[in-house]
C-alpha cells in the first residue's frame, strides 16, 4: 500500500521527463524544416492581421473623434463669424445714422443767419405729451446764452421761438400751436400778414387777407422781421390753398410748413437777435 504511494509521483516524473525530452527533440528536428517556416509565417500574417483588426475600432474611433473636433471648431468659428456680422452689422446701421446726423448738423451750420445772430446747435430733450400743445424742451439753456423770445429753425425754415428758459435746458414753442402767430410776407408779392398755428404740424393759416389779394399755390412766406422777434428772410411756408369767406370780403390761405417739424432730432437756436 505505502509503496504505491510512492511509486505514483515516481512513474509521473518520467512520463514528464518523456515528454519534455520528445517535444525537445521535436523543436531540434524542426527548426530548420521548411515546413517550421511556413508555419512561422503564417503565424506571423495570422497575427498581423489580429493586430490590424483589433486597431481598425481605435482607429475608427479617433477619425471619428477627429471629425467631430473638426466639426465643432467650425461651428464655432461660424458662430464668431455669425457674432461679428451681426455687430458689424449694428455699427453700419449706427454710421448711416450718424452719416444722416451729420449731413443734418451740416444743413444747419449752412442755414443763413443774419449778421448779428449767433448759432447754437440744441438737441430735442423731450416733446410735449399733451397732443394739444406743439411744444420742445430743448438741451441749451441760459449757459449757452439761450433767451427768451430766441427763434428755433432748422435747415428748412423757422420752427418756432424760445419761451422757458432754465440753466441747462429751454422749453420752445413751434409755430404750429394754437397759441402761436408769426409775422410773414409773400416773397413773390411782398404782402404781410400773420400765419397762426391751428394744431397740426404741418399747417399754419393766414386769416382774413382781403379778397383781392394776390396769392398762388405755392408761394413761399417768409418771416417779414416785424415784432423783433424773427429776422427777416427766414421760409416759414408754401401756399397750399386758398379759401374765400362766404361774403367774398376776406381770404384764408392754408400754408404748408417750410420745416419738418416732426422729423428733426437737434435745431438751432438764433441768440442775440435783433429785428432789423
Amino acid at each position: 500500500m505505502i509503496s504505491s504511494l510512492f511509486s505514483k509521483p515516481r512513474f509521473l516524473t518520467i512520463r514528464l521527463l518523456v515528454a519534455l525530452g520528445i517535444a525537445g527533440a521535436l523543436v531540434a528536428f524542426l527548426r530548420d524544416s521548411p515546413i517550421m517556416g511556413k508555419v512561422e509565417g503564417v503565424g506571423a500574417d495570422v497575427s498581423e492581421i489580429s493586430f490590424y483588426t483589433l486597431d481598425v475600432p481605435k482607429r475608427l474611433f479617433q477619425t471619428l473623434a477627429e471629425y467631430l473636433e473638426s466639426r465643432a471648431s467650425m461651428r464655432e468659428q461660424i458662430q464668431a463669424l455669425e457674432d461679428r456680422n451681426l455687430i458689424l452689422s449694428a455699427r453700419a446701421q449706427r454710421m448711416e445714422a450718424l452719416t444722416a446726423e451729420n449731413m443734418r448738423y451740416r444743413a444747419l451750420l449752412n442755414s443763413p443767419v443774419a449778421e448779428d445772430a449767433t448759432m447754437t446747435v440744441a438737441r430735442i430733450v423731450a416733446v410735449s405729451p399733451d397732443v394739444n400743445r406743439h411744444l420742445l424742451t430743448l438741451g441749451r439753456g441760459r449757459d449757452e446764452g439761450v433767451d427768451v423770445g430766441d427763434p428755433v429753425l432748422n435747415a428748412d425754415g423757422v420752427m418756432g421761438q424760445i419761451v422757458q428758459v432754465g440753466q441747462t435746458a429751454s422749453r420752445a414753442l413751434l409755430v404750429t400751436d394754437l397759441q402761436h402767430g408769426i409775422p410773414v410776407l409773400n416773397n413773390r408779392t411782398g404782402q404781410r400778414a400773420i400765419a397762426e398755428g391751428v394744431g397740426r404740424l404741418d399747417q399754419l393759416v393766414i386769416r382774413n387777407l382781403a379778397s383781392t389779394s394776390d396769392v398762388s399755390a405755392g408761394d413761399l412766406w417768409v418771416t417779414s422781421g416785424l415784432g423783433e422777434r424773427f429776422p427777416a428772410g427766414y421760409p416759414v411756408g408754401l401756399t397750399r390753398e386758398t379759401t374765400t369767406s362766404g361774403d367774398a370780403a376776406y381770404l384764408s390761405v392754408t400754408l404748408q410748413t417750410a420745416a419738418a417739424l416732426d422729423v428733426e432730432s437737434h435745431v438751432l437756436i438764433l441768440t442775440s437777435t435783433d429785428a432789423p
